[in-house]
């Protein structure tokens, strides 16, 4: 019986990371933080609350990230491998919200961040220096233009700044053609309105919506 129940619980968990990573289903991602926001046990709060903070960001809520992820950065007994995504999800939002911010205050608080997985770690720096030249700075940079990745979210925020170069370096077929493809995805997603803004700001500039 232990067994057959640890295998539930593992089918249940795959199924869940099914529906919230690999299709993205957004009504999944709601449903999952509705029915698991009282959870008691602290390792299982903290894991709702990374998946709020990652709905948050997805949804471009990004002053909800800040605020969530430094209560939750500030909990003496949160993980360690749980802060390492905080912190990632703080960078970031950081850099999407602050039009102000130089390249010299970026650098250094990449310097400050605790991240002790090294490949998390690079990771973060490369995009974050890639969202600032792409959103701050408005310089092309090439940093998503290979990148793939297994997770919708993360297929589509690819498109979204590989788009932005092609923006930034005068390319506006493929841009045009890139910002579209977005177009067809909920519209509850940061990229999404976002790709649709910049169609609609540029109509009379060759990055007309397709129909």
């Amino acid at each position: 019986m232990f067994l057959f129940i640890q295998w539930i619980k593992k089918n249940y968990a795959n199924k869940c990371n099914t529906l919230l990573h690999v299709d993205l289903d957004l009504v999944s991602w709601r449903q999952y933080l509705q029915l698991n926001k009282d959870v008691k046990k602290p390792i299982l709060r903290t894991d709702i609350k990374l998946t709020s903070v990652a709905y948050s960001f997805m949804m471009g809520e990004f002053d909800t990230v800040i605020k969530e992820t430094r209560d939750e950065l500030s909990q003496a007994d949160c993980p360690q491998k749980y802060k390492n995504f905080f912190e990632s999800y703080l960078i970031r939002s950081t850099v999407l919200t602050d039009p102000d911010l130089s390249r010299e205050e970026l650098e250094a608080r990449l310097n400050e961040l605790t991240i002790t997985d090294p490949t998390l770690a690079e990771k973060t720096r490369k995009v974050c220096l890639a969202l600032y030249d792409l959103t701050v700075a408005h310089q092309s940079n090439d940093y998503f233009e290979d990148l793939t990745n297994d997770f919708k979210y993360q297929q589509l925020e690819i498109i979204y700044y590989q788009a932005l170069n092609a923006t930034l370096k005068g390319d506006k077929d493929r841009a045009k053609e890139l910002f579209n493809k977005l177009l067809s995805e909920d519209t509850s997603l940061y990229i999404v309105r976002m790709a649709k803004q910049y169609l609609e700001d540029e109509v009379g500039d060759g990055l007309a919506i397709e129909e």
